[in-house]
């Protein structure tokens, strides 16, 4: 039997008795039941109901095959309703996670300690890649969820935003400018440094420092965050940085963050998942425990 629609058909009949009833209770004209058994008779060479009466009662041969034919609906009725059963405490997978370094030192150690306690078998993979690779890797599941800012990551992607960003600057703490406050003048007149990242908030920087007059103020470009603070400690530089990063460096280096003096637009880090893997439970549990450790973590990053 090709088409599954006509089991529900075969099961109308037999338990109505009537191809009216049927076509009620299925939703359907009289007309597209009585077609649906013309074509259950063809495949089955077979009459299978005839009209006693007024009731459609069911042949001999119909008698034999209807408890496998029943059987069969049920157990499509049954995949198509139940979802399996995910159990963080016995996972063992090696979870993928799509982030730039900035992802890893800000938003993976408090993940990384919920993930221990709530499924510690399972492990952690990050990897980086373009937005062709990226949406690739979700599709084909893998990579389980892409985290940042990825405006352009959007056919059959689902995204919810996790940590709202805004930028600030930081410099060493003996920089000429860490204990005094920072004017735009004092900020444009500085050497910059530029993180080229993939998100786009490099350009807007830039344009922004153009705007002000500060058309040949960087210093340095770089495509990765961790080697920034090092090249801060020894030198006059100035760096523009999302505000959870510069909390958290701040911690292990011996940086100054300052509010930033110009008006660049505040941002959102989402998290991002495939169509395919929506309803997917080992999928919704990790984004739901991923997002809500990280939104817990907001307050300590403003």
């Amino acid at each position: 039997m090709k088409d599954l629609n006509l089991l529900y058909t075969f099961e109308a009949l037999w338990r109505d008795h009537s191809a009216s009833i049927a076509a009620q209770n299925l939703g359907v004209t009289q007309a597209a039941v009585s077609g649906s058994l013309k074509r259950l008779r063809n495949d089955y060479g077979d009459r299978l109901f005839t009209l006693v009466g007024r009731r459609m009662e069911p042949t001999p041969f119909c008698v034999h095959i209807a408890p496998r034919l029943l059987a069969s609906l049920a157990m499509v009725r049954e995949a198509g309703s139940q979802m399996p059963v995910f159990d963080p405490k016995n996972c063992e997978k090696s979870f993928v996670f799509r982030m730039r370094d900035i992802g890893e030192v800000v938003c993976l150690p408090p993940i990384l300690s919920e993930l221990s306690r709530v499924a510690p078998q399972a492990r952690i993979h990050t990897v980086v890649g373009g937005m062709d690779e990226t949406l690739n890797g979700l599709s084909t599941g893998r990579i389980d969820l892409a985290l940042g800012f990825l405006p352009t990551l959007q056919t059959d992607i689902h995204r919810t935003p996790v940590i709202s960003q805004y930028y600030v600057c930081a410099m060493r703490k003996d920089h000429p400018l860490a204990h005094r406050g920072l004017s735009l003048e004092a900020f444009v007149a500085s050497e910059h440094l530029l993180v080229e990242s993939g998100g786009g908030g490099h350009q807007a920087l830039e344009r922004a420092l153009v705007d002000a007059g500060g058309r040949d103020c960087i210093k340095m470009r770089t495509p990765q965050f961790l080697s920034a603070p090092h090249l801060l400690l020894d030198t006059d530089m100035i760096w523009t940085l999302p505000i959870s990063l510069g909390k958290t460096l701040a911690r292990f280096y011996p940086l100054v963050i300052h509010p930033l003096p110009l008006q660049i637009p505040s941002f959102e880090i989402d998290l991002y998942w495939h169509d395919r893997f929506h309803r997917d439970p080992q999928n919704k549990w990790l984004r739901e425990m991923v997002g809500q450790v990280l939104r817990s973590q907001q307050s300590a990053w403003q």
